[in-house]
């Protein structure tokens, strides 16, 4: 699901026609991975609702929101998979869209770095004594600095806002560069929590 998001959000470098239909793949994924999870809808009601209890069950519950955004305006928008509905492509579709896509995929940022945390802090706690700590948070500094910079080069900033109308790619941006970007973002988030 991951890959799939990054590889999705460079509608530019991608054909209409296989954005649409990853788009509904990742779709699927994400309902197959509600169901393979489905215990954990069980325990929202249960125990005590700590600090990072609840910042799961509001991000998981925004993600949903916008991962339910980006196919509700995915399906408006469609020229080829859900083409057959003849469904007049709208400006609100497409700002939806763009909208669904840039929260969603902040949010599977920090729904990775929320789960990540453990993993991760498990260990950077075992670089402290490591001779690589310094070089290791060095990397992790300037892949935050990058993210950020990329964050705001893409004005991702102002499609989370609804500020941006219409979404201008630049086409002469090597679709090497611009993945590079998208992970660093992702990545921003990731890191943001550790």
């Amino acid at each position: 699901m991951f890959v799939l998001f990054v590889l999705l959000m460079g509608y530019h470098v991608i054909s209409d026609r296989y954005h649409e239909i990853l788009g509904v793949c990742l779709f699927i994924l994400f309902i197959i991975h509600h169901v393979l999870n489905y215990k954990w809808y069980k325990i929202i009601f249960k125990g005590k609702y700590t600090f990072i209890k609840v910042l799961f069950i509001v991000v998981n519950f925004m993600l949903l929101l916008a991962i339910l955004g980006i196919f509700i305006s995915g399906v408006l928008i469609s020229a080829h998979v859900f083409g057959f509905l003849d469904i007049p492509t709208t400006n609100f579709g497409r700002q939806l869209h763009l909208f669904s896509t840039v929260w969603g995929f902040v949010l599977m940022g920090i729904h990775l770095g929320l789960h990540f945390n453990m993993i991760l802090g498990k260990y950077l706690k075992k670089l402290k004594s490591s001779s690589f700590e310094y070089l290791v948070y060095l990397l992790i500094f300037f892949l935050l600095l990058f993210g950020s910079y990329a964050f705001i080069k893409n004005r991702y900033w102002s499609d989370m806002g609804l500020l941006t109308e219409f979404k201008f790619f630049d086409y002469t941006q090597s679709p090497i560069f611009f993945y590079l970007e998208q992970l660093a973002i992702i990545f921003l988030f990731i890191f943001s929590y550790l």
